[in-house]
């Protein structure tokens, strides 16, 4: 029912036509904008969101009427005034214009009586956030929600109540809970009843109820038993028992054994009738898909022991079919019919279509920093969009990809006619700012050395809420000193294309063979190249220091097909370089250390990338697949740079959940199995061997892990890299304890790849804890390396034993 409310219209004429128009002038012409005034900023951008619908409509005495009911239905004010102006001399569109007095805003909280449970874990519990509106309505659903919280926790017996205390200069109020909390009950032991088919370890592996144990509090709710018995009912349905059902749930209680707690005993009788075989199954109202397109969805054939879980399986495809196309509001029902004669059971699915739902409103809310067009470009759904569902899916993981938000919720409430939705996404923001200081890993690529140096950095990868990304970093190490500036823009003129560059300067300490003893040609003091590919020491190497000063700009385009994200980048590399060394006293094998000791010299690149990727979870993925080209063109100028050679690179990996179980409230017991496969090669284009410091190795971090210092049989231009890891996320996002097993092989040319045996490859396993956080993306390793002679059999890479080696190295994802 329409609230009655003084509807004030204040007409702002022009001081030329004050009395020109007459004053229903407003009727009829179209809604320029509506304006909120009295309001915060952050309501201001949902209502904007909400009304945006009547932009452009006319304006009439029953549209003017639907919107102010629809301002009142959001119970956020206490008083509306309500104003309509021209926005020109011509009167040729109306602003409409909401001068708002807001309710009372949450300052805080308070909890008496909460003994067992932290005041933090309560909070975590209830929807009305600290900065919210205070709603009547929502404080009652939060007492509820911590009513069910203790019921959750095994308190039966507890009460839960609220109060306000108003401050009227602020107008804000605090919310204070009391709580009593009473015994909580536990389940201490579950038996079974009239059950032959399944064991009582098997039956008890579906139950909600759980018996305490160390590691599970079994905290008993009486609204679980209800689950349980489906879940019984289920399982014996997954074996064809279609008449399966739980009698009853005797409960015993001790309320004396233990003084804190009670303790009781559930017994289940369970009645499992004769087991069934599948009839069929028939749709019934389906138009818009034919029936043999709907029936491929039902993997079940006539005469299979009925199993319920595979028809379910099958129904939610059918379902998806519908959802997927946009028809959400389609009802799908399912009927099931039994012939106890024949022991057959068969099934009729019933279904209602209707039109394709659309999107109306898409109001994003939680948001402080991150502006809404950040967010709003990730989701592929638009306002007038028909809904699909792997497009829904699709943006929740684009806006988790971000890893801009701790917390990403959604709901869908019905719009302002049928068959169309506001999606709402609820956020809550983290921080994207990494500032530090003291002293890290860097220097990958010099394997035998352990790199230790200090660093000043800052990453942001939310500039100002705007989604672009900006980074500092000075580096100062006894072997490299860096400073490097670098900048994207994720979403140039606001389509899906980054544009970035960086800039840096670095002077670094390296090492080089010589080739100063006879044979020239030789690196010394070998006399043959067969026994430097050998070998392992860096005896007769020489120090040089490196200057370089670099240039770069990249690019790259994303589409969002619903199997996988693809991106097409590519970009150019322009850097300075300088030698320095005693050139009287040392003579680098390497001739490119040798040409750019004479003067500055050039050592550009162009490259280009293709991925496809179809990970749930970029940063740390528990299911699905990456793969990825990338071609690099080294030295784009003729005749001025010092090397020309292109190399190619190709990546793929594969995630699978194995388990995924919920051990407690808060943890669920999960494991992962990844694969990663890698392929890279390099081929000169000038009839010139490829420099010793740009070609491929083993660097015993990331490829090859454990694999240290191997000299002159870790390089190549040809190397291929796979790993499996088994993962177990101990705090998801956070950190995981991993188990990998790497094997690695490098060769000189792509050629001798057709020559590749199993006594080439350097495998490697071990254990070890891997961060995800974007401030420490750290891996720290145990691992045991081992080779296999041309036979197969394996020996130790230090030729006693596992030595399990200490290995620290980063947790970078291929993009």
């Amino acid at each position: 029912m329409y609230k009655k409310v003084k509807v004030i219209f204040v007409f702002l004429l022009m001081t030329f036509s004050v009395f020109a128009q007459s004053g229903d002038w407003y009727k009829g012409k179209p809604i320029k904008k509506i304006r909120f005034e009295g309001n915060k900023d952050d309501s201001s951008t949902e209502l904007n969101a909400i009304f945006a619908e009547y932009k452009g409509k006319l304006l009439s005495d029953d549209l003017y009427y639907e919107i102010l009911q629809k301002l009142y239905d959001l119970d956020y004010f206490t008083d509306i005034v309500p104003k309509a102006v021209p926005t020109d001399e011509s009167y040729s569109g109306v602003l409409l214009i909401f001068v708002v007095k807001e309710k009372p805003r949450i300052a805080g909280y308070k909890f008496t009586g909460n003994n067992t449970i932290g005041s933090g874990e309560l909070l975590k519990q209830v929807l009305l956030k600290k900065g919210n509106i205070y709603n009547e309505a929502k404080a009652k659903r939060d007492e509820q929600l911590l009513r069910d919280y203790y019921i959750l926790k095994g308190y039966e017996k507890s009460k839960v109540s609220y109060k306000t205390t108003l401050d009227k200069e602020k107008n804000t109020l605090t919310l204070e809970y009391t709580i009593f909390e009473g015994k909580q009950t536990v389940v201490k032991t579950i038996l079974f009843e009239g059950g032959t088919v399944f064991s009582p370890k098997k039956i008890k592996k579906v139950l909600a109820s759980k018996e305490a144990r160390l590691l599970q509090k079994g905290a008993f709710q009486d609204s679980n038993l209800e689950k349980d018995k489906e879940a019984i009912k289920f399982l014996y349905g997954e074996k064809g028992y279609v008449n399966a059902y739980v009698e009853t749930v005797k409960k015993d209680i001790d309320t004396k054994t233990d003084p804190l707690k009670n303790h009781v005993t559930l017994t289940y009788v369970i009645f499992e009738g004769d087991q069934y075989t599948y009839s069929g199954t028939n749709f019934v109202g389906n138009k818009i898909f034919k029936t043999e397109e709907l029936q491929e969805c039902i993997t079940l054939q006539i005469g299979d022991i009925l199993n319920l879980k595979k028809f379910q399986l099958g129904f939610s495809k059918v379902a998806d079919k519908y959802y997927e196309n946009g028809y959400m509001s389609t009802f799908i029902d399912v009927k099931k019919s039994v012939d106890p004669l024949t022991k057959t059971a068969g099934f009729s699915i019933l279904i209602n279509e209707e039109e394709r739902s659309h999107i109306e409103n898409i109001i994003i809310r939680g948001n402080t920093k991150t502006k809404d067009k950040v967010i709003l470009r990730e989701i592929l759904l638009k306002p007038g969009d028909v809904f699909s569902k792997s497009k829904f899916e699709n943006s929740i993981r684009n806006l988790h990809n971000l890893r801009y938000f701790s917390s990403i919720t959604y709901d869908f409430q019905p719009g302002s006619e049928r068959n169309l939705v506001d999606l709402i996404i609820n956020i809550e923001e983290k921080a994207t700012a990494n500032v530090g200081f003291g002293i890290t890993f860097s220097g990958i690529g010099d394997a035998d050395t352990f790199p230790l140096s200090f660093f000043l950095e800052w990453n942001e990868i939310n500039l100002v809420g705007t989604g672009s990304e900006l980074n500092v970093g000075f580096n100062a190490g006894p072997k490299e000193q860096s400073l490097k500036l670098g900048y994207t823009e994720n979403w140039f003129l606001d389509t899906p294309l980054s544009v970035g560059f960086n800039v840096s300067t670095t002077h670094k300490k390296l090492s080089a063979y010589q080739d100063v003893l006879y044979p020239i040609g030789v690196v010394d003091p070998f006399l043959s190249s067969a026994d430097f590919d050998v070998a392992t020491a860096n005896a007769h190497s020489m120090k040089y220091d490196r200057w370089e000063i670099g240039f770069g700009v990249n690019t790259a385009y994303t589409w969002y097909p619903k199997y996988a994200m693809i991106t097409l980048s590519g970009g150019v590399n322009f850097n300075l370089v300088k030698n320095v060394y005693d050139k009287d006293l040392f003579r680098p094998y390497d001739p490119v250390v040798r040409n750019q000791q004479k003067k500055w010299g050039f050592s550009n690149s162009l490259w280009t990338k293709a991925s496809f990727d179809g990970r749930d979870i970029i940063h740390d993925p528990s299911k699905g697949w990456f793969l990825s080209q990338q071609f690099t063109f080294f030295g784009i100028i003729p005749k001025v740079e010092s090397e020309y050679f292109f190399r190619s690179e190709t990546k793929g990996e594969a995630y699978f959940t194995l388990l995924d179980k919920a051990v407690s409230d808060v943890w669920n017991l999960k494991f992962v199995l990844g694969f990663y496969t890698g392929f890279s090669f390099q081929v000169p284009l000038n009839n010139k061997p490829i420099g010793y410091e740009s070609q491929l190795f083993i660097d015993g971090r990331m490829i090859g892990r454990g694999w240290m210092a191997l000299g002159g049989k870790g390089i190549g231009n040809a190397l291929i890299n796979h790993w499996i890891e088994f993962r177990m996320p101990l705090a998801p996002g956070i950190l995981s304890f991993d188990f990998f097993f790497d094997a690695a092989a490098i060769k000189p040319t792509i050629n001798d790849i057709s020559k590749l045996r199993i006594n080439d490859y350097y495998f490697s396993f071990g254990p070890g804890l891997r961060f995800s956080l974007p401030q420490f993306p750290i891996r720290l390793m145990f691992a045991n390396t081992f080779r296999s002679d041309e036979k197969g059999k394996p020996y130790w890479g230090n030729g006693k034993g596992a030595d399990w080696k200490f290995v620290i190295s980063f947790n970078i994802p291929n993009l």
